[in-house]
């Protein structure tokens, strides 16, 4: 059996019997038959436009889930695949050609950013997929239809649906409509949602937990794993490695020490030259920088502190 189509009754036919000694195929009755199976296939099918749609995520529950989502609360939009990384996303845009791309944003071979900038000729419509808030705005600059926050909302994903759906209405009605493409897209994008703290969602065992950004106080790697302690003393272990957070979290607050640590400046209590140069930190902690490290480190906090 030939696969389905997206579109509901768009390969309606009626069957031919052959064998049936009452039908006749060019009967006045048959032609009236297949006029309003006809009509009505025309009916459901200008309910939607269809979006073909590639997700891009390295993380397999994150793909699934949206996948999942998409297939229960957006019937305007198929999935017609699934990319592993960064590189597996650009291979895959170029072979399945979709119409929009949900994609994430940090990745562990390129961001989300870096393939958009690799994409040649064809660019398909973009939803930006993060736990990230302050990427809203560059979101916007890269001419993302819309960004939607992990974990994801379910109204979130059924605007961005909607608004996929009618970009590509206006592509088809308008030939020429691939000239503002860039333009047209910075117009339907959401409204930022940076108002108030920062805030980002960690992962840990049980779900997500939402913190402000201005509440971790130090990163701990631990392999492929980094344990975040916050201001309140809790530790959440999350399954991300500590270069995803570096990435992301702003340098002139948060900076690597060591191989092993991040530190947020504004929890320093001081710095010591014991045994070549210690961070402490306003709960006690003493954390050794690497050597390497230090004159970044100097350099980095000698302006944020006054001087008697």
């Amino acid at each position: 059996m030939g696969e389905l189509s997206p579109y509901p009754f768009s390969d309606y036919s009626l069957p031919l019997f052959t064998n049936s000694h009452n039908f006749t195929p060019n009967s006045q009755k048959t032609e009236q038959n297949q006029s309003k199976a006809f009509s009505f296939a025309q009916t459901v099918n200008a309910l939607y436009t269809m979006v073909k749609c590639l997700i891009i995520d390295d993380e397999k529950n994150a793909r699934d889930n949206l996948s999942t989502l998409i297939g229960k609360y957006c019937p305007q939009l198929e999935i017609v695949g699934l990319a592993v990384s960064g590189l597996d996303g650009l291979h895959r845009i170029e072979e399945l050609r979709p119409d929009a791309i949900f994609l994430d944003v940090h990745m562990s071979d390129m961001d989300g950013f870096s393939v958009l900038g690799k994409l040649d000729k064809y660019k398909p419509m973009v939803v930006f997929v993060t736990a990230f808030d302050r990427y809203a705005m560059k979101a916007i600059r890269s001419s993302a239809i819309d960004y939607i926050l992990k974990p994801i909302s379910i109204k979130e994903l059924q605007d961005a649906a909607e608004k996929l759906e009618h970009l590509l209405e206006l592509k088809k009605q308008n030939p020429g409509f691939e000239e503002g493409y860039a333009d047209a897209l910075k117009v339907m994008v959401q409204t930022s949602k940076q108002d108030g703290p920062m805030r980002i969602a960690l992962p840990d065992f049980s779900g997500y937990r939402f913190e402000s950004v201005a509440d971790l106080v130090r990163l701990e790697s631990d392999s492929n794993y980094t344990h975040v302690h916050l201001k309140n003393g809790d530790k959440v272990l999350v399954s991300k490695p500590m270069k995803h957070f570096e990435d992301f979290l702003d340098e002139t607050d948060f900076i690597r020490i060591h191989n092993s640590h991040i530190v947020n400046v504004n929890y320093l209590k001081g710095y010591l030259r014991d045994d070549g140069g210690m961070a402490e930190l306003m709960d006690g902690t003493k954390l050794q920088i690497a050597k390497r490290r230090l004159p970044l480190f100097l350099d980095a906090v000698k302006n944020r502190f006054l001087k008697p």
